[in-house]
């Protein structure tokens, strides 16, 4: 079982997030009850905090069965998306497969740089779960890694003191 001191960057920094969310919901409510006395807010920020605490053990079951993918490669060329909210991203991985994903327009990428996107694991009726050409469902993205840039002579070098 892994701790969350385990879990990769992008995974914890998210959870973080939804944890801090869930507080904030919850302090807001209760100072406007305390300024105001309106118990509406209260129970309205009380349930907004309580779903997403819910989330946030649901994302945290997740990760500890690692019921997530993870793709990994050199991003090679960014789609344009014109009035889209999403846009075409391609990566190389380091065994020669590419792996088209739709991504947020406004998620910062850069061609030459080497990406881990990690994206839940979306059930195929008890088959196995396997990678499709283009993942695009915004619910299954989860987190991004930006590794650096990509150098085929550190990673060459690397390769041959492994062997």
């Amino acid at each position: 079982m892994k701790t969350g001191k385990e879990w990769p960057a992008a995974l914890r920094n998210r959870w973080f997030l939804y944890n801090a969310a869930g507080a904030g919901f919850l302090l807001v409510g209760l100072a406007a009850f305390s300024a105001l006395h309106d118990r509406m807010l209260l129970m309205i920020s009380g349930l907004l905090s309580l779903c997403t605490f819910l989330r946030c053990f649901s994302f945290y079951r997740m990760v500890q069965a690692e019921a997530y993918e993870v793709v990994e490669g050199v991003c090679i060329e960014l789609g344009h998306p014109g009035l889209r909210k999403r846009r075409k991203v391609r990566l190389l991985q380091e065994d020669g497969n590419e792996y088209a994903v739709l991504l947020d327009k406004r998620t910062p990428l850069r061609i030459g740089n080497r990406y881990r996107i990690y994206f839940r694991c979306k059930d195929n009726g008890g088959q196995d779960i396997d990678l499709v050409p283009c993942l695009a469902a915004e619910d299954l993205f989860l987190g991004l890694e930006d590794m650096g840039e990509y150098h085929a002579a550190a990673d060459s070098k690397n390769n041959k003191r492994c062997m």
